[in-house]
């Protein structure tokens, strides 16, 4: 635990966004469908980065995301991930240093993966059409996850996509037990259903044997649990967990711990531009407020003040690339 302000440290996939105006043919000759979002292999990758230049950078990834908006509080962020020795990974730990946040990432030198990024093109109609390569991201070992853990913290907080990476689960295992050895919380959201379906038996075994808190939406949850409805998402995991938050979009929240449970309204928007980043964004606010000993109902009203926050904008967090996104294309 750690010894002064609350200490909240994220693992996940660090990406780069890189938001580009293009012509609507460079989305058809990469064989992109557009609008759509599409996981790539290095080779397509390579070849669309270098076409459409530098753009317009901001560092993501989901927890990254979270972690992210730590700077916006009283706790600590610190963030673990892998990038490459390259300009999108200077990109990555000069936005989340400039935030006053720790990222102790491992970079991966002489290597022809890259640093992940996700290449948003904006075509003149304000379509957006994403491509995302992990890259380096994907090839994170145990010992440099564990090199970079801070020795005090109070909440480790594991993005569900880590599991997809050759070495995830075993990155994961060595965090979870190097975090219950040091007195702090394990806090998991499984990503999307996909994520969970791919993994549903490792990611289920976690849950059992080191997870204390679980967040994530009513979709993700519910796979996991194998049960249809928030409220039934919620039951499985309070039989699994102390803490867990299911979000359903408009609809709200459900936050329970061994007090009860409770239902929260979404806080309100005035106008919802893109939802992007809203779970993130929730579950930092969520998990700051019970890093700062709020009680679960007021730690979920944090989270979706959180949410909330990022709805009236493109992306999941204010800045250049967010507004770059929202911006015709020249």
């Amino acid at each position: 635990m750690s010894k002064g302000a609350p200490h909240i440290v994220g693992l996940g996939n660090a990406l780069v966004d890189v938001v580009a105006a293009v012509p609507p043919e460079v989305v058809s000759r990469h064989r992109l469908t557009p609008g759509g979002m599409h996981l790539v292999e290095a080779e397509s990758a390579h070849a669309l980065f270098k076409e459409v230049g530098p753009g317009v950078r901001q560092s993501g990834g989901s927890v990254a995301n979270s972690i992210a908006h730590l700077a916006e509080t009283p706790v600590r962020g610190t963030y673990i991930g892998k990038v490459a020795d390259d300009d999108l990974g200077k990109t990555f730990l000069e936005e989340m240093l400039g935030l006053g946040l720790a990222a102790p990432v491992a970079v991966a030198r002489n290597d022809d993966h890259g640093t992940g990024r996700c290449v948003v093109l904006v075509t003149p109609d304000g379509e957006r059409t994403m491509s995302t390569y992990l890259g380096a991201a994907t090839t994170l070992m145990p010992f440099e996850a564990r090199a970079a853990l801070p020795e005090d913290f109070d909440i480790l907080f594991i993005e569900g996509y880590i599991w997809d990476a050759p070495h995830g689960a075993a990155v994961i295992e060595t965090l979870c037990q190097a975090a219950k050895a040091a007195g702090a919380t394990v806090a998991l959201t499984p990503s999307d259903a996909g994520c969970v379906e791919r993994n549903i038996g490792v990611m289920r075994n976690t849950v059992s044997r080191h997870v204390d808190v679980l967040i994530g939406n009513h979709v993700e949850i519910g796979t996991l649990a194998g049960r249809d409805g928030a409220e039934a998402a919620l039951d499985w995991a309070m039989s699994k967990v102390s803490v867990a938050a299911v979000t359903e979009h408009e609809k709200g929240s459900w936050v329970a711990d061994a007090d009860g449970r409770h239902h929260l309204p979404a806080a309100p928007v005035g106008q919802v531009v893109d939802s992007t980043g809203a779970g993130d964004a929730y579950a930092s606010g969520f998990l700051a407020g019970l890093a700062q000993g709020q009680p679960v109902d007021r730690a979920g009203s944090m989270g979706a003040r959180q949410a909330a926050s990022v709805l009236g904008h493109y992306g999941a967090r204010d800045g250049a690339a967010a507004r770059a996104i929202a911006l015709p294309a020249a």
